[in-house]
């Protein structure tokens, strides 16, 4: 008697998902904490990240929004780090070192994360303000999106090469 190998089914589109939610989420989970302890930090209150998150969408509204635009800040937060998430396994299907070394390519990632919205994002929400350096702020701000790509780049390479990897 031979033993065969299971024949390899394509995922499902709910299962090509889960992994996407699971990185996204791990990735808004780190930045949030960051940033909920920042704001704790800065202006003694939980809420003011979010609620300036919130005001790309509704301006100084936000501020006056209370818990509800606080929400809508959490849930933006949410979607921008799906679509980081999404985004690193896009280049991961091509380029596979990406699963293979999560920790090296996950912080490469996460600089990049910095950059994109330090550079690119903020400038052009507040040209006036960034960019900047604002010291221990700053090396925390990195620190934190590092910490972003790690998340998102362990948690996919996970689903791909089980938990073992490194």
């Amino acid at each position: 008697m031979t033993a065969t190998a299971a024949p390899v089914r394509s995922p499902s589109v709910r299962g090509a998902a889960a992994p996407l939610v699971a990185a996204g989420l791990a990735g808004a989970a780190v930045d949030g904490l960051y940033a909920t302890a920042l704001g704790v930090i800065r202006s003694g209150s939980a809420l003011r990240p979010w609620q300036g998150v919130a005001g790309g969408w509704i301006g100084k509204a936000a501020r006056d929004g209370g818990a509800a635009s606080a929400a809508l800040g959490l849930a933006t937060h949410l979607g921008i780090a799906l679509c980081m998430a999404a985004a690193y396994a896009a280049m991961a299907s091509r380029a596979k070192i990406l699963y293979q070394r999560p920790l090296v390519c996950g912080a490469l990632y996460g600089l990049g994360l910095y950059l994109v919205m330090y550079r690119l994002v903020l400038p052009l929400r507040w040209p006036a303000v960034f960019p900047r350096w604002d010291g221990w702020i700053s090396v925390a701000d990195i620190a934190s999106h590092v910490g972003v790509g790690l998340a998102i780049a362990t948690v996919l390479s996970r689903y791909v090469n089980g938990p073992r990897s490194r």
